[in-house]
């Protein structure tokens, strides 16, 4: 029964020792014998740090929290690294300014010409040491601190023959002269006038900046608001009178009740009603004024825009279309045409028929012009009829760049749109402005 109950060892377990058994001893546990033992093949070193207390406690004080307790703590000053901190920045903060100062100096430098400017490379262009006299004038000088020039290649001299001067060359005391001296060209060199550099410090151009209208509308009234400030400031001083008040007949009595004894109304009520009268005809006649001024400049600047200046507005395309039937189409040719400020005409037989399209203007806008015709434009998109609510079919109409080019001179002073009956009428309106030959382009 006693050895059923006990339980099965299993295979290859180590059997634990009889004195590790006992409860109740913690660590007062006995060294194990074979660590007492002095076998060499148990115990190789020669001291064991665990069996010799010396060893324990050499190991002890050597450790690095051992050292780090006897140097002792050391601990910084309250304040100490902000200090430090607060000087790093202000340090950093002072050169900062030093090397704006520097690049603001340098800056006027180069503005002035005084530095080169590295940004365009101007420094690869810096004249070096000019030397007092050129290796190719010291050959004709005798004296190059007085700079006299040798008395064969004075004006005299210049036409002498080749023995003549076989001779000058013997007599000459230079015995090192060239042979190319033989015939100098002192004779056909020409100083130029010495003139004062051009400034190579341009003044930059200011961009002009566009304003909205809000932008507008507000610079306007901070500028009345400056003006009538300054108005009321002289009439404070005495420099100006005092604008007299607006009297009307709602605020009569109120106006004149403190600065007039007022003993007959009805006097001072005609006065107050010429008053009236007069402010309104200032007032109609500055609205007369300004409309007719409005109307003398888009007049000048209608003419100035369809006399060309020069030229270069004189840019022409010459566009083929199968039909202009679409109401779309018609208005933004038009509208365009005359925001453009292009001229030219649109001319096409009857309401579904073939046509042509003529524009002429500057190089800029006939581009503009042409993206608009050839790739804006959508010629064979169906549309309803606003006359009959039909649905128009469209898929067969296109349009072709049939010219393009410049012209000499032109009789056309605008653009317009005109429906002709048929082709022969077409080339009628092109003879009378002289432009018969875009004819043949409609016939291609």
């Amino acid at each position: 029964m006693e050895s059923g109950n006990k339980p099965l060892k299993r295979f290859g377990a180590h059997s634990i020792p009889e004195t590790n058994k006992k409860s109740g001893l913690g660590l007062n546990v006995g060294i194990h014998r074979a660590l007492l033992s002095e076998n060499v093949n148990l115990i190789k070193h020669g001291e064991n740090p665990y069996l010799s207390h010396q060893g324990q406690a050499k190991s002890a004080g050597d450790s690095k929290v051992m050292k780090r307790y006897r140097r002792g703590l050391k601990f910084h000053e309250p304040g100490a690294l902000s200090k430090e901190l607060d000087e790093k920045r202000a340090f950093a903060v002072q050169q900062k300014e030093l090397k704006k100062k520097h690049e603001e100096i340098e800056r006027d430098k180069i503005r002035a010409g005084e530095l080169p400017d590295i940004s365009i490379g101007e420094q690869n262009y810096l004249v070096g040491n000019v030397p007092q006299v050129e290796w190719w004038d010291a050959a004709y000088l005798e004296d190059l601190s007085t700079w006299s020039i040798r008395e064969r290649y004075t004006g005299d001299n210049l036409n002498i023959s080749e023995d003549d001067d076989d001779d000058d060359d013997d007599d000459d005391d230079d015995e090192n002269d060239n042979a190319e001296l033989k015939s100098p060209s002192i004779g056909y060199v020409q100083h130029p006038v010495p003139i004062q550099p051009p400034n190579s410090v341009q003044e930059s151009i200011v961009p002009r900046i566009r304003l909205t209208k809000r932008e507008q509308k507000k610079v306007r009234r901070n500028r009345r608001k400056l003006l009538r400030e300054e108005h009321e400031e002289k009439v404070r001083l005495g420099l100006e009178s005092k604008p007299e008040p607006k009297v009307k007949l709602a605020n009569m009595m109120s106006v004149y009740q403190n600065s007039e004894n007022i003993t007959d109304p009805t006097s001072w009520e005609q006065t107050v009603r010429s008053q009236v009268d007069e402010r309104n005809r200032i007032h109609v006649e500055t609205n007369i004024r300004r409309h007719l001024e409005a109307v003398e400049y888009k007049r000048e600047a209608g003419s100035g825009s369809s006399a060309p200046s020069t030229t270069t507005d004189l840019h022409c395309k010459v566009f083929r279309f199968s039909s202009l039937r679409n109401p779309k189409i018609r208005f933004k040719l038009a509208a365009n045409s005359r925001q453009l400020k292009m001229r030219g005409v649109c001319l096409r037989v009857g309401n579904d028929g073939p046509g042509i399209l003529i524009v002429i203007g500057s190089e800029k806008n006939c581009r503009f012009y042409s993206k608009l015709v050839l790739q804006r434009l959508h010629w064979a998109e169906d549309f309803i009829d606003p006359d009959n609510g039909q649905l128009i079919d469209c898929r067969n109409e296109s349009v072709v760049l049939a010219w393009d080019g410049e012209l000499k001179e032109t009789n056309f002073r605008g653009w317009f749109m005109k429906e002709c009956g048929s082709k022969g009428e077409v080339k009628h309106v092109l003879s009378q402005l002289g432009s018969e030959y875009f004819y043949g382009l409609l016939e291609v």
